[in-house]
């Protein structure tokens, strides 16, 4: 076994991972980054030719087939095996980049009261609500450092949090659907404006701007303007010299010395049964909401015999996902032109400013531009058209152009029952025990979840739509965490009720750190990239602050 020493070992090369590894080796330390998908140097869009692709859900990059997980509704349940990018697998990319690379872009700022959420909400019933031991005001100028240092684009959220400095880039430019929902928002009394997006709408920083390409979310960018960790941050940290890349590289567990001190993680390299270690004095998790935990658990010794960090039995514990869906409407007339991002309209009237069921509410947008099996796969056929034939064919040809999709996202409770642990009886091709899921929804989401659908329903009628089709909510859904997972190794200033302290160090472990999504305390009405990214920014201060010399 192959003994390699640096001064941080980073678990994972996504949305964080990049950061971290940039920002330590910016400050001096050898930095080993790892990442067990991948590195992809170019993208073109041949898999359409093949229909690979409709929008993420069919994919040609890693996890692996063979990287299969485990789901239940509750622990009282036999789980079940899910293949990656079955429904219930939370699946995310494992490529140098990670879901940077795929995502669609989105790139909010958690509004404040999300911080104190507990606070303003009281206590619900069933669900585990607590704040943040941050605040937004913490967070601030590190969101303000991730939206210049990787490059966002929009204008101003009227209902915005608080910022010092406006977004640095103004928004891509409009498409035909701005053209309808921006009037049709007004009407109803609302205030659009553009989404704020991890997309180019200009060079910056040596990258070119958006040329519009269709083919975006789930798809790589050919020219680079959409603000990944793969040519952003990551090519920063390797210049430093002082940066490796390791793909391909699955790590295993992280080792403890002699005295209980974690000194470092066993990995392998695709292809290779060969255990090699490298030897670290901090060791940094940034490997997901579903993957984080599995690592501490399967890290198991005769100090840590229940995992590492899970003294007090909350490694995995609070899975969560915001509650996300699409809703869309037919026109009798051209909406569309699937000019790309396609993103160009947002509003965000509701969180924290209705009564009732809306009170913590969300945001909507429309839906980025899609490929053909892209829509064939989210549109509803109705009842009057036949499944098959000329008369589906034609329905499809005529509606491609003649619909908007509208994309919403909300606030959804956390619940310590919802957890990720290590399944007992099942292990991946390397002979690891995998991820067992364990959830089903709070019954409060469907609420915050139908008023969001509602509205999505107001405006596609304004617009002019003639019919419209929103999700079937469904109340204690067994639809488990996505794209958007997180809060399963929560950061809190109790290791009774969390993982991590305020600095993403993991409780009573001097030298190992989280910074992905796991640290989230809750969903926040947004997509999460940009607070996930910000927290990977706060958490490389406080390594590089506490591990001088």
């Amino acid at each position: 076994m192959e003994t390699d020493r640096v001064d941080a070992v980073v678990v994972g090369a996504g949305a964080s991972g990049g950061i971290v590894a940039k920002e330590l080796a910016e400050a001096g330390w050898r930095v080993v980054l790892l990442e067990r998908g991948p590195w992809l140097e170019t993208f073109g869009h041949l898999e359409t030719r093949d229909a690979w692709v409709t929008g993420i859900d069919r994919v040609p990059f890693g996890p692996e087939r063979s990287d299969v997980r485990t789901v239940r509704a509750s622990d009282r349940e036999t789980a079940r095996t899910v293949e990656p990018r079955s429904a219930l697998h939370a699946t995310l990319p494992s490529v140098v980049g990670g879901g940077s690379v795929y995502y669609g872009g989105f790139a909010w700022r958690f509004k404040p009261e999300t911080f104190r959420l507990r606070t303003l909400a009281g206590p619900v019933p069933g669900a585990n609500l607590a704040d943040w031991p941050l605040t937004y005001d913490d967070l601030e100028p590190f969101y303000e450092k991730a939206e210049y240092e990787l490059g966002v684009s929009g204008d101003e959220n009227p209902w915005g949090a608080p910022r010092r400095k406006p977004l640095p880039m103004p928004p891509v430019s409009d498409n035909r659907e701005a053209a309808v929902l921006h009037p049709a928002a007004r009407r109803l009394g609302w205030k659009p404006f553009h989404t704020p997006l991890a997309i180019l709408s200009q060079p910056y920083r040596g990258r070119s701007a958006c040329v519009r390409c269709a083919f975006c979310n789930g798809f790589g960018c050919e020219v680079g303007a959409k603000s990944s960790t793969l040519v952003t941050v990551i090519p920063e940290a390797i210049r430093t010299g002082r940066c490796r890349v390791i793909p391909q590289a699955f790590v295993r567990e992280i080792t403890v010395d002699g005295h209980g001190t974690p000194d470092g993680v066993l990995f392998e390299r695709a292809g290779s049964r060969a255990h090699q270690k490298i030897s670290a004095r901090v060791i940094v998790i940034c490997a997901s909401a579903t993957e984080t935990p599995r690592l501490l658990l399967n890290s198991k010794s005769k100090f840590f015999p229940a995992g590492l960090g899970n003294e007090h039995d909350q490694v995995g514990r609070n899975i969560e996902n915001d509650g996300s869906f699409s809703a869309h409407g037919l026109f009798d007339h051209v909406v569309t032109d699937q000019i790309g991002p396609g993103v160009c309209f947002a509003v965000d009237d509701f969180q924290f400013r209705h009564p009732g069921a809306g009170r913590l509410g969300g945001m909507i947008s429309n839906l980025h531009t899609r490929p053909p099996l892209g829509f064939v796969a989210r549109v509803q056929v109705p009842d009057h058209v036949r499944p098959y034939g000329r008369e589906l064919k034609e329905f499809y040809r005529t509606y491609f152009l003649q619909s908007i999709f509208l994309y919403a996202t909300c606030h959804t409770f956390p619940r310590a029952e919802n957890r990720v642990d290590t399944d007992p009886a099942v292990r991946d091709a390397r002979g690891v025990p995998v991820s067992r899921i364990t959830y089903h929804q709070h019954a409060r989401n469907a609420e915050i979840e139908q008023f969001m659908a509602d509205r999505c329903a107001d405006l596609l009628r304004e617009a002019g739509a003639k019919s419209v089709v929103t999700p079937h909510i469904v109340r204690e859904s067994e639809a488990g965490p996505s794209t958007h997972q997180l809060g399963s190794c929560r950061m809190g200033n109790d290791p009774f009720s969390s993982v991590a302290d305020r600095t993403g160090r993991v409780h009573n472990v001097p030298n190992v750190y989280i910074a992905d999504g796991s640290l989230l305390v809750n969903p926040g009405g947004y997509n999460p990239s940009l607070t996930i990214q910000a927290l990977a920014y706060w958490v490389s201060a406080a390594v590089a602050r506490s591990h001088r010399g």
